[in-house]
């Protein structure tokens, strides 16, 4: 799949999360409703965390740009932020009302103490191991694993559970250096250039690699599949405060969701023009990446991530906090019993029910 150079550099620059500043766009108070104009219906408004054009959580940006959000009675608006600390804390404090994004520095805070609620998911899967095209067969296994250089970036899950599972095979990490880059493009140079020995990538840059002369040996989903990477996180106070906007929010995201099954020209179209990424890359990344969209909260997966992290030191293994009570299902439950009440028929809503588990 042929792609220019200057795709490269841009597909770079939103993976580093370059954006502009936090930015509070929504009026009112966090989650605060008002009159609608028409038939004085209730509306809330919903500030949600979003990096520069980044397409991660593209079903929120497909059902923001065709307007789902507004047919829900919510008034939605995009706050841009430079960092995950910089978002955790306007989460805590009330500057914004939902972050759609890494399910790592939710699980940081909530060992910390924060107050904080998973209530929807947003992408599971998506990490890969890339390597040189020579290598590939030698790091089909994890025994290759030891004694090599492994390039990474911290705020990721895959090689979180790589972690775990060369631990499980009998190889000891104290056996695999792993050096953090900033970007997943710096990964790609690093083992371009020999300083690493393989890297682990996610957000579709399994694609850049393999256009750039790499290989993927494998996806970290063949040791762990489902393992959760994006979430949908609140301020547990405002969820308990009123749900509802939260239910809507979903039930939209859903409704996005139906179009991207339904309508695969429309999504792609629209998130090509909302991201400036052309339309064969948007393609892939929403239908052809290793990355699976997803808006159930995946409650046994986060639990089973917030051990790993324990286990890596990722955060204190003794901390007193859980993510047992972090974590809410309903959300996601009533707004599917909403959308199957509106679309009984539809076999992927009908799909996703069935797969829910509490």
């Amino acid at each position: 799949m042929p792609m220019k150079s200057k795709k490269y550099l841009f597909l770079a620059v939103c993976a580093a999360l370059l954006v502009a500043g936090l930015s509070c766009l929504a009026p009112g108070t966090p989650g605060a409703a008002s009159a609608g104009d028409s038939a004085q219906e209730k509306t809330w408004n919903l500030r949600v965390g979003q990096m520069g054009t980044n397409l991660k959580p593209s079903m929120v940006l497909l059902a923001w740009k065709l307007g789902y959000y507004r047919d829900e009675g919510l008034n939605v608006t995009l706050a841009q932020f430079s960092g995950f600390n910089d978002a955790m804390v306007a989460l805590t404090l009330g500057k914004m009302d939902i972050l759609p994004y890494g399910v790592i520095p939710t699980c940081s805070f909530v060992a910390q103490g924060a107050k904080l609620t998973i209530f929807g998911g947003t992408i599971s899967e998506g990490s890969a191991c890339v390597t040189l095209p020579q290598r590939a067969r030698e790091f089909s296994t994890l025994e290759a694993f030891r004694g090599k250089t492994i390039a990474v970036v911290r705020a990721e899950t895959g090689h979180m559970f790589l972690k775990r599972e060369l631990r499980k095979a009998g190889i000891p990490l104290s056996e695999v250096r792993f050096v953090e880059l900033p970007y997943f493009q710096s990964v790609l140079e690093a083992v371009h250039k020999k300083q690493a020995d393989a890297g682990i990538t996610n957000t579709g840059f399994e694609l850049n690699a393999k256009i750039q002369g790499l290989a993927v040996p494998f996806a970290i989903a063949q040791y762990v599949p489902d393992f959760p990477c994006c979430r949908q996180t609140c301020a547990t106070e405002a969820l308990e405060r009123d749900r509802e906007p939260y239910v809507r929010f979903q039930l939209a995201n859903l409704r996005a969701m139906k179009t991207m099954y339904d309508n695969p020209e429309l999504t792609v179209k629209t998130l090509a023009e909302f991201s400036g990424q052309s339309e064969e890359y948007v393609r892939y990344f929403v239908y052809d990446s290793l990355m699976r969209i997803t808006m159930d909260p995946g409650r046994e997966k986060v639990l089973e991530f917030y051990q790993v992290m324990k286990d890596n030191g990722d955060i204190d293994a003794n901390t007193p906090f859980g993510m047992e009570d972090a974590i809410d299902t309903s959300v996601y439950r009533d707004a599917l019993d909403r959308a199957l009440e509106r679309w009984p028929n539809d076999r992927n809503l009908q799909r996703m029910k069935a797969e829910l588990g509490e």
